[in-house]
């Protein structure tokens, strides 16, 4: 069941932008496709987990980076595969049938594409929460070290997908919330905010309301500090960043452990340009 609260009404209000009943309007670019997945091949995943260990003084540091034959990298204890062509996300791992083990702690995921995206682009992808009752996903986008590092440099700390790692540490990113079923407040919006810092600059409805066991279909376009976000086919924001705009940087997708099962599916991204 839903809570009446949210954990964040205490933050400053941010103007709700009202929903624009149509597709973000990308005819003044020119759109490059440079990425497309749609899940149909096998693909190696790689796991933090396997990357890192703790030190004798309790700190946790990286020992290693991903291979680059790694197309996603897994952060937390969840499980992450590929199968029946979707990306599928589980907060608990599977069994070898692909099976969630259910009596395995739950755990947050954070899953990122191996390649570092564009400043200027259009992201799409379908995203479905398999008739979750509870949980959060996020999209990450833009995200690098905050002195510019590549995400899996050695000199960053592990993150393990506790949330403060990546709105309040050592990475740089902007992350929409879209799909909530933690608070009554939360299922209705989507949120995009600035990291670090967890910085509300925006608000939007979430159209992401009622059945949870269907697809939703995300599209996010940036081009220098303008941001769009688009949910079903209907723009719920708008927002042009007045500080200097991130740059390039990776993907990630955020969901955290009261999600039931999150599938991911037709991710794209093309290069944008103007005409």
């Amino acid at each position: 069941m839903l809570a009446a609260v949210s954990a964040f009404a205490q933050e400053p209000a941010v103007k709700t932008q009202p929903v624009v009943d149509s597709p973000i309007e990308v005819s003044g670019y020119k759109l490059k496709k440079i990425y497309e997945n749609d899940f149909t091949k096998n693909q190696k995943i790689a796991f933090e987990k396997d990357l890192i260990r703790k030190n004798n003084d309790g700190a946790w540091t990286r020992t290693g980076k991903p291979s680059n034959d790694a197309e996603w990298i897994v952060e937390g204890l969840g499980g992450v595969e590929i199968r029946n062509g979707r990306l599928r996300a589980s907060p608990v791992p599977f069994d070898a049938d692909g099976k969630q083990i259910d009596d395995a702690a739950r755990s947050h995921l954070v899953i990122w594409n191996k390649r570092v995206f564009p400043a200027d682009f259009l992201l799409e992808y379908d995203m479905n929460p398999g008739g979750s009752a509870s949980g959060l996903t996020i999209v990450f986008f833009c995200a690098t070290g905050t002195n510019g590092e590549d995400l899996f440099d050695l000199s960053l700390p592990p993150r393990m997908a506790d949330y403060r790692n990546y709105h309040s540490a050592a990475i740089a990113n902007y992350s929409d919330s879209y799909f909530s079923r933690n608070t009554e407040i939360e299922s209705v919006t989507n949120r995009l905010r600035r990291n670090p810092g967890f910085k509300l600059v925006a608000e939007g409805k979430s159209e992401t309301t009622g059945d949870t066991n269907t697809t939703f279909h995300v599209r996010i376009l940036k081009v220098g500090p303008h941001i769009e976000i688009e949910i079903g086919r209907k723009t719920v924001l708008r927002w042009d960043d007045p500080e200097t705009p991130l740059g390039a940087g990776r993907f990630g997708l955020r969901s955290m452990a009261g999600v039931s099962l999150v599938t991911y599916d037709n991710f794209k991204v093309w290069k944008v340009g103007r005409k």
